[in-house]
């Protein structure tokens, strides 16, 4: 008679989520991300990024009836919402859908597979749209008025970009709290959390994407050293060299306008875990965070760039494949020495 045996885990367990759960909470976080949209009324940009989500699941499809099954996956499905969030709604239904498909499809499909490929996806689609329609990747201020006013805000400032109704009386709210420690908030700043004007969604709910941090790290859903080496070093290299043409502003960038108008917060906490284009050690992630880092300065500058984080995404993941050489190397010398 055949026994009914269960398969355990034990003595090991898992210390996080797992990958399944991780992307169920991912797929709750980006639906609280399409809920404040759906406030904001921007339908548009509600569309096309259920029409990515769309492509990318389809692409995943004809991968797998390639490899001869057809079953759903739910990355896929993560990997689409997220494209969607950092493509601009104006450049059109039927372009975003063949372009996350392909990138999907290369990605995935290509350069390994699910788990394996050293190209991330959403950067990919994000680069690929903005070679073949920069006109439709625009912020709200230029680099001209940004190296005018000496950073984004200031650059924000003059421009009179609509501020959150409430952004006088929080930051006045703020700053009676802050008083105590000698730091004080310009006001225009609690606009840059709340909603950041941008065509492009990953941008604009800095405050949302902030929380959503907190919950990604709190389930252990993300590593911590990545996204925390990309941030740190990104904000150093603005805040040292900011993008004004003033010699006397060495060690005077604002550090807060380079992460809230670049997309990195969204970036960091949402799209560079992509478990086939990250190094596995920790220190290969610090050496890939800094890279990251280091590229998004030289790219974006002191931010506002509609894609130049995407880019510096991509130019790591050339690298990380070096990285991951590296550290196998180095396990198998240390195996060998034991």
């Amino acid at each position: 008679m055949p026994l009914n045996r269960t398969i355990s885990p034990a003595p090991y367990s898992y210390t996080g989520m797992n990958a399944y759960q991780t992307a169920i909470l991912f797929l709750l976080l980006l639906l609280l991300h399409l809920t404040v949209m759906g406030i904001m009324r921007d339908f548009t940009g509600i569309g096309l990024i259920f029409c990515t989500a769309t492509a990318a699941v389809a692409s995943s499809v004809l991968i797998n009836y390639r490899q001869g099954k057809i079953v759903f996956d739910i990355h896929a499905l993560v990997a689409g919402l997220l494209m969607g969030f950092f493509l601009p709604a104006n450049g059109g239904f039927v372009f975003s859908f063949f372009i996350a498909f392909m990138s999907y499809f290369l990605s995935w499909g290509i350069f390994g597979g699910r788990g394996s490929s050293w190209i991330n996806p959403v950067m990919l689609a994000a680069c690929i749209a903005a070679v073949c329609k920069p006109g439709c990747f625009v912020q709200p201020v230029g680099i001209e008025q940004i190296r005018a006013a000496g950073s984004v805000f200031a650059a924000l400032e003059a421009s009179d970009v609509v501020r959150v109704s409430a952004d006088q009386h929080l930051t006045s709210m703020l700053n009676s709290i802050l008083h105590g420690i000698g730091v004080t908030l310009p006001e225009g700043y609690i606009s840059l959390f709340l909603s950041y004007p941008s065509t492009i969604p990953a941008f604009r709910y800095n405050m949302l994407t902030l929380f959503s941090s907190i919950v990604l790290l709190s389930s252990r859903s993300i590593q911590k050293m990545l996204p925390f080496s990309f941030l740190v070093v990104y904000g150093i290299l603005a805040y040292f060299f900011p993008f004004t043409v003033r010699a006397s502003a060495f060690g005077r960038g604002d550090i807060l306008s380079a992460l809230l108008t670049s997309g990195s917060l969204f970036t960091a906490f949402f799209v560079i875990h992509d478990s086939g284009s990250t190094p596995r050690s920790q220190i290969g992630r610090l050496v890939s965070g800094i890279l990251t880092g280091t590229f998004a300065f030289c790219i974006t500058g002191s931010g506002a760039s509609p894609v130049g984080i995407p880019f510096a995404v991509l130019l790591s993941d050339c690298i990380n494949p070096l990285i991951g050489w590296f550290e196998e190397a180095f396990y198998k010398r240390r195996r060998t020495a034991l």
